[in-house]
């Protein structure tokens, strides 16, 4: 029993010092001079990373058939022409946020090049001091000398378990000519996992779509700095680095950039804050054609290129590239240019123009946005390849009037990167903001307000089947929802339209940074708990009603935890406050939340939006498909239960939803999530036909006409 609890403490442990090194950059490399030769590595996440299985080298020996991938038969290279191939040492740890170097020429060299201490030593170049010492990766593969060649070289940051067949890239850094680049493609090892199996490498960057830092050494006493901690617009699947990115892929000469020396800190260059979205385009217009970009106000494109695919061959046919220009005071940059009628693509890359010879097949390698688009020809499957999936290929012409309309994100803006959901055609606006178009398309024409039934009926059928992201995921879930729906609606604090900088917590009125999902100070919160009919355990992690956005709130994890699973109702006795933070203006009575053991009382300017969350969620779920719940609300407390799909207290919930009218925040939470589940909450567009279907007797048929617009707010 103790031999096989202690072979999984140590199959526990090689797993464990894996956890978090996705996390791990290449940030600084100096080249030149010889002595002061040094990589810089950047933990990039929130938690202390351990190094003890963690590799480092620039030796291939391209020529002799050697590379850095064969250590786990035993090979790699290293100890020759001047290369290394190293581990970290045992126990090695880098910290959230902590730069760390290792010195090619030893510590002494280092210290006498840039006046002060490396954090490791390839090997001990005189006395022996207290800097760690590299390990060697393979018997002899450190030769007591670094030497990055400045003509042509590479060096990988990779990660094994000592037992897999595969390593795993961290990061991959390239300049010169190239002839030290590597493609695992395809490459099948059997290593020492016990196996006699091969396992064999996903396909890998070509060696001729690498983009190089530089094709020459920088100046003596500067380095090559990471600019962009994100690693570009690379790809993220398909490739051989950790979780499936792609770490070839990255566009380093956009990523990197030569300054002055800043071993073991942050790089003197300001960051690139470039973020653009086509945010409209005109294909087939009576006078010139156009695409317009959307960003921060006055940032320069450098870097950037528009592409544009000819859907007959799916091949470009024409690169212009944006290098010299920027973006208006108002964040637009206009590119009047010829786009053929579809179906066809636009696409921005972080990439030189020059990539992008016409003929050149279809890429998703760096790759900002794109739109696919057509004036009423059949889609195009190829180009659709370029979007996230299950976005639409969209028609200029699909009012008859594309002549006289641009295809626009609705609102301006809206969908994110790579999504198209947003697009429809509307008045050009050319240079400036997309307005007044949330017209809804005759959304809810098939919606019949004779009477409750007939009127519950036809809203579930509008609004069901829709776009069920996964709750959390590699690709977008619900942390990417949340965090537009959510996004600090204050425009003092949302500087960057294409960019989350805070997000805003549904019962504590206040904003967190935006950090992304996981454990942080916010959480998701089930406004309609989880445990009242769709638990995960009872339905799945992800089923629709588990991940929908119109309930599902950001809010802070106490409160979250306060809350609990209490039903919403007026707190009239054995009450604890939870104060709401004095934040944009609100403050004095009404702004505190209120619980006991069985009722939560919301804030007075979030009650309707509660509310209304509650009445989409009782018509949306009806039980009428595979997995999903029939969810109800009461008055009656006793039949609402741990496992039982009902929630209340509706007369409350009426209440609210009188005391608290839809405001401007709402409606934009709800076009937001519109762009991204393709479904809305009607009681948002129509607070008047809360009355209908949840007030005994109440007034049904008001008018036919389409009353979004009723409440003031167009």
């Amino acid at each position: 029993m103790r031999k096989i609890l202690s072979l999984w403490l140590c199959i526990g442990m090689a797993f464990a010092a894996l956890a978090g090194t996705e996390d791990l950059l290449i940030t600084e490399i100096a080249v030149v001079p010889t002595n002061g030769e040094f990589i810089e590595i950047y933990n990039n996440g929130n938690a202390s990373i351990d190094l003890t299985d963690v590799y480092l080298t620039d030796a291939t020996f391209a020529g002799g058939g050697t590379y850095y991938y064969q250590l786990v038969t035993g090979g790699g290279g290293g100890g020759g022409f001047a290369d290394f191939f190293a581990r970290f040492p045992a126990g090695a740890s880098i910290n959230a946020g902590e730069y760390q170097t290792i010195a090619l020429a030893g510590s002494d060299a280092f210290f006498s090049e840039w006046s002060v201490d490396p954090t490791y030593e390839l090997f001990e170049d005189g006395a022996v001091d207290g800097i760690p010492d590299m390990l060697e990766a393979t018997a002899g593969s450190i030769n007591n000398q670094g030497g990055l060649t400045n003509s042509g070289e590479v060096v990988v940051l990779f990660t094994w378990d000592g037992n897999s067949d595969l390593v795993q890239d961290l990061d991959y850094v390239v300049w010169g000519d190239k002839v030290e680049a590597i493609d695992k493609s395809g490459v099948a090892i059997d290593g020492p996992d016990g196996d006699s199996i091969d396992s064999t490498y996903l396909n890998d960057t070509s060696i001729a779509n690498q983009i190089v830092v530089s094709t020459a050494a920088h100046n003596s006493g500067n380095t090559w700095q990471r600019i962009d901690f994100t690693e570009g617009a690379e790809a993220q699947s398909g490739g051989n680095g950790l979780a499936g990115s792609d770490e070839t892929s990255e566009n380093t000469d956009f990523t990197f950039a030569e300054d002055a020396a800043t071993p073991n800190a942050a790089s003197n260059i300001s960051p690139p804050v470039a973020q653009f979205v086509i945010n409209e385009i005109d294909a087939v217009s009576s006078g010139s054609d156009f695409v317009e970009l959307l960003g921060n106000a006055n940032t320069a494109t450098d870097g950037y290129s528009l592409v544009m695919y000819d859907g007959a061959t799916d091949t470009v046919s024409n690169a212009i590239s944006l290098d010299g220009q920027s973006t208006d005071a108002s964040g637009y940059l206009l590119i009047n240019t010829t786009l053929e009628d579809g179906a066809d693509a636009v696409a921005l890359y972080v990439s030189d123009a020059s990539n992008f010879p016409n003929g050149t097949a279809l890429t998703t390698t760096d790759l900002m946005d794109a739109v696919v688009y057509d004036s009423g020809q059949a889609d195009d499957v190829d180009l659709l390849t370029l979007l996230n999936t299950g976005q639409p290929q969209v028609n200029e012409n699909e009012n008859g009037q594309a002549i006289n309309e641009s295809l626009i994100r609705c609102s301006n803006g809206s969908g994110g990167q790579l999504n198209t959901a947003t697009f429809k055609a509307f008045t050009p606006s050319p240079g400036a903001a997309n307005e007044n178009c949330v017209t809804l398309d005759g959304y809810y024409d098939s919606a019949d307000d004779t009477n409750a039934t007939t009127l519950r009926n036809t809203l579930h059928e509008i609004i069901d089947d829709h776009i069920s992201y996964p709750y959390s995921a590699g690709t977008t879930d619900t942390w990417d929802v949340l965090s537009v729906a959510d996004e600090d609606p204050n425009p003092a604090v949302d500087l960057d339209p294409m960019v989350t900088e805070q997000v805003w917590m549904v019962y504590k009125n206040n904003s967190y940074e935006w950090l992304g999902g996981g454990v942080q100070a916010y959480n998701r919160e089930h406004t309609w708990p989880q445990s009242y009919g769709f638990s995960s355990g009872d339905l799945g992690d992800d089923n629709p009603a588990r991940t929908d956005a119109h309930h599902l709130m950001l809010s802070d994890v106490n409160y979250n935890s306060d809350r609990g699973n209490k039903y919403f109702g007026n707190c009239l006795s054995g009450c604890t406050e939870l104060p709401t933070d004095n934040y944009n203006g609100q403050g004095g009575p009404g702004q505190s939340n209120w619980f006991n053991n069985n009722v939560f009382e919301v804030w007075d300017a979030r009650k309707g939006d509660i509310a209304r969350a509650m009445f989409y969620m009782a018509i949306r779920y009806e039980g009428n498909a595979t997995n999903e719940v029939d969810l109800e609300l009461t008055d009656n407390p006793a039949e609402i239960q741990t496992g039982q799909p009902k929630m209340g207290l509706l007369s409350v919930l009426l209440e609210w939803h009188e005391q608290d009218p839809v405001d401007l925040i709402e409606l934009y939470r709800n076009d937001e999530v519109f762009a991204l589940q393709e479904n809305r909450n009607p009681f948002v567009d129509h607070p008047e036909w809360v009355e209908c279907i949840f007030v005994a007797g109440g007034t049904c048929s008001t008018q036919a006409d389409d009353l979004i617009f009723a409440n003031g707010f167009e």
